[in-house]
Formats: C-alpha cells, sequence, structure tokens
C-alpha cells in the first residue's frame, strides 16, 4: 500500500485479474451446467448428475482432567493430570465419478500429538441396482457396532474401553453388503488384512488374511435410524436391531524369537442390540476374543470377554443425559487377569444437532487399570485399557476419575 493507505497501480491489476480469473471459472461451471453449492453438503457437482464432490470435516477441542490416587506407584505417575487437545481434525471427500453408483470417499486426519497428517479412510465402491454393494479400500470394517457406527456422532465424548481394547478400528478390506429399504436384514461380508492393518504394505503383520461377517435384523423403524447415530430426538419413531458378527484371522507362520512371533490365530465374535424411541436410546454389547497359538506354548490361548450397558434420553429438546456401564473380564491365565469395570455418565447438548454439539462426561474406573491385558493378536502384544485419548491412565489403585469437555463441530 502506498503512504496515503490506497492500493499501488500493480496491486489494483493483480486484484483485477484475481476478480477476472474468478468470473471466468464461474462462467465456465455455469456454461457446462455444472453446479456447486450446499444442501447440508458442500458440494461441486456436473450437470448431468454423472460426478459429484462432497467437502467436509470435522474439529473436535476437548479439555480433560484426569485424578489418580497419590498413593499410585505407576511408573511416571501423577496423582492429576490436565489439558487441551484435538483428538479429530478431519477433511473428507467423498461423492460419485462417471455414474451416481460408483462412489468414493478420501479422508484425511491430523494427530493430536504432533499434528502430523495421515490417511484414514480411502476407499471406492460400486451400488448394484439388487441391492448389493460391493467396496474396497481402508477403513472401518464390519464388526463392533460400536465402531462400525462411524466417528462423527458418537455416543459421547469418546468410544468405550471395551472399543479401545477389542475393536477393530481401521482396515485394508474389500466388503460385499445385501441391504434394501425393505429387508428387515442386512448382511456384510469382508475380506482383509486384519484388525488395526491400517496404512500398512501387504507384508505386514498382524494377520496373513481375515474374514469378517456380519448380520443385522431391523425389527423396528428404517435403516436410516439405524445406521450413524445413536441420538433419537423427541418426536422420533420407534427402531430397533438385533446384530452380530464372526471373525477370524490368521497370523503371520513365523518362528517365534527375538522380533518375531508364533503363529496365532483370533477367532472374535459380538453381539449387540440397540434400540431408538421418542427421545431415548438404549444398546447392549458384548464382544469375545478367543487367540490360539498353533504353536503349542503352554498357556498361550486366551479367551477374553467385555459387556456393556448404555442409554441416553432427552431432557429438554436438545439436552441429552447419557449413561453407560461396562466391564472387560480376561482370561484367568493371563498376567493381567483382573477384571476392569467403569461407568460413564454425562451430558449432550445439541446446538445445531451432531453438527455442533457440546459434550461433557466423566469417568470413574471401579478398577485399577494395570491390572487387566486382553485382546491381543500376533505382534500387537496384550493391550490394556490406557489410553490418554479414551481417558484411562495407568494406574495400580481403582477410583481413577476423568472429566472431559468437549465442542464438536461438522462442516
Amino acid at each position: 500500500a502506498g503512504a496515503g493507505g490506497g492500493a499501488t497501480p500493480d496491486e489494483v491489476r493483480a486484484i483485477a485479474s484475481e476478480v477476472l480469473a474468478d468470473a471466468q471459472t464461474r462462467s465456465s461451471l455455469l456454461a457446462s451446467g455444472g453446479l456447486a453449492g450446499h444442501d447440508g453438503r458442500f458440494f461441486l457437482a456436473s450437470g448431468d448428475g454423472n460426478f459429484r464432490l462432497n467437502i467436509g470435516g470435522q474439529i473436535q477441542f476437548r479439555y480433560t482432567t484426569n485424578f489418580r490416587s497419590d498413593d499410585d506407584d505407576a511408573p511416571n505417575s501423577d496423582d492429576f493430570e490436565s489439558g487441551f487437545s484435538d483428538p479429530r481434525t478431519r477433511v473428507y471427500f467423498d461423492g460419485h465419478a462417471h455414474d451416481p453408483r460408483l462412489f468414493y470417499r478420501v479422508m484425511l486426519d491430523f494427530r493430536a500429538a504432533g499434528g502430523d497428517g495421515f490417511l484414514q479412510d480411502a476407499w471406492a465402491g460400486y451400488r448394484f441396482e439388487n441391492g448389493l454393494t460391493l467396496r474396497g479400500g481402508e477403513g472401518i470394517t464390519a464388526f463392533m457396532r460400536e465402531w462400525f457406527m462411524g466417528d462423527f456422532k458418537l455416543f459421547t465424548v469418546e468410544r468405550s474401553l471395551q472399543a479401545l481394547v477389542f475393536g477393530q478400528f481401521r482396515s485394508k478390506f474389500i466388503d460385499l453388503k445385501y441391504q434394501t429399504d425393505d429387508a428387515p436384514v442386512r448382511v456384510i461380508g469382508t475380506f482383509s488384512d486384519g484388525f488395526r492393518s491400517t496404512n500398512t504394505e501387504f507384508d505386514a503383520d498382524p494377520a496373513d488374511w481375515a474374514l469378517t461377517g456380519r448380520a443385522e435384523w431391523k425389527f423396528a423403524g428404517s435403516w436410516t435410524q439405524l445406521e450413524n447415530e445413536y441420538r433419537s430426538p423427541r418426536g422420533s419413531d420407534f427402531a430397533g436391531a438385533l446384530g452380530g458378527a464372526v471373525h477370524i484371522e490368521q497370523g503371520p507362520s513365523r518362528v517365534a524369537g527375538p522380533g518375531g512371533v508364533a503363529e496365532q490365530t483370533l477367532l472374535a465374535w459380538t453381539a449387540d442390540l440397540l434400540l431408538k424411541g421418542d427421545g431415548w436410546n438404549a444398546m447392549l454389547a458384548g464382544v469375545g476374543y478367543h487367540t490360539e497359538d498353533e504353536a503349542g506354548v503352554s498357556g498361550a490361548d486366551f479367551d477374553d470377554f467385555s459387556a456393556l450397558a448404555q442409554g441416553g434420553v432427552h431432557v429438554t429438546d436438545d439436552v441429552e443425559l447419557i449413561g453407560r456401564y461396562e466391564v472387560i473380564i480376561p482370561d484367568g491365565d493371563r498376567a493381567g487377569d483382573d477384571p476392569l469395570n467403569a461407568v460413564t455418565a454425562g451430558f449432550n447438548w445439541y446446538l445445531h444437532g451432531q453438527a455442533a454439539k457440546f459434550s461433557f462426561a466423566g469417568i470413574l474406573f471401579l478398577d485399577d487399570t494395570n491390572g487387566t491385558t486382553a485382546g491381543n493378536f500376533g505382534n500387537t502384544g496384550p493391550r490394556t485399557p490406557t489410553s490418554p485419548a479414551f481417558g484411562s491412565l495407568p494406574s495400580t489403585e481403582a477410583g481413577q476419575v476423568t472429566v472431559w469437555a468437549q465442542f464438536q463441530l461438522l462442516f
């Protein structure tokens, strides 16, 4: 800018060029019959409907406080921890290309620790006219409902400890789904690289191959009510579904030793009941892991279990009270064979539905977290119910408490 605060001739010419380029772009789009706007989602689309690109994202800003016993002798422990985090900062692109039946999705996430960007979802698929959908790529597979419901409309601030220890997370996969609006049953079959195989090459552990089958019986309501969200606003019709899944994966055939793992087989199962009504929702869920050591190592076969009950009820049109109880029961032969019980309570305040939501929740750990290990497979090692993102820190004492406050924005 000049001394008088006005734009220089060069700056004026640059601004005019930008305006002209923008006008030409818009004219080209309109001339080709293209569309752009917001119909609940930001989009670009061709006039013939064969191409569409949706652009969206998710921001979660969370404050966490954690209280542990003063007598806790866990390494590097502190009786009080608190601070801010950004557990989910995401941008995604989805839509269809060449044909409305040929769809895709790509989602990038940025780590809460360090801020590095990484791939979360990258898949494409095709919807056939007979209710079949074929999909392949990287994303969440159809096993545990709490993961399969997605990340954008969680029950409370975070998923359960059950989901942390036993959940499938994301995988490389191909799946085939049968679902129609009228059919009361939907079925999904998956071939994958195994649970938690995201962002890996084809020769990576922990599994050589994996198969998953999930079926759901919708005995009331619509699939739209039951697919992606627990919340059921006031005035909603009753809906319910009973679901279950079985998963088997074969570990790598390697000799046990330094840097190696004994060959293992994982057989996992889960069952769940989801109910939704006029301003309320409830879910029961159970999961089990059977890990079998085919190398014949004594004491290496384990059976771990977990159960969960949760529910929410609207006390106003925008405020929902929530509660959850869960228990993790490790195999009695494990070194960490202590059951872990935890209770969660809080509320969600829906400012603009799920798109702008404030959530407050507290977790009470009725047992210590260091005495529980469950759900291991291959070289991933026994999993403990501890993760800062899930509000649980290492502790040798019962009574740990975590309190969360979080704001979520979807765009």
